[in-house]
């Protein structure tokens, strides 16, 4: 008669890898805040415009201003969205740096 010995399931153990490179990049975002000159818009040059509220008007300019004609006295721009971009800094504020740990 041959012995037999219980056989227990072996514990898997966990075999740690040992790390030898790690790619790490830093990234920063910047905040900056820039307030330009102003263009004053004269509404009758604007037929979309008439007839409309303050409030109306101010969300028509945010969402259509680089498909509207630039203002009669910005003859070097080419939309009222482009003629508020080339108007003069007249103030920047850092608003902060944020600065990360990336790893791949």
């Amino acid at each position: 008669m041959a012995k037999t010995k219980s056989t227990k399931p072996k514990k898997d153990k966990k075999v740690e890898e040992k790390v030898e490179t790690i790619t790490v990049r830093k990234c920063e975002s910047q905040s900056l805040w820039v307030v330009r000159d102003s263009i004053e818009v004269t509404i009758s040059e604007y037929p979309e415009l008439e007839g409309k509220s303050l409030d109306e008007i101010k969300a028509y300019i945010e969402e259509n201003s680089w498909d509207m004609a630039a203002p009669s006295n910005c003859t070097w721009a080419d939309s009222l969205g482009d003629a508020l971009e080339q108007c003069d800094v007249i103030r920047e504020k850092d608003c902060g740096t944020e600065v990360s740990i990336l790893f791949e």
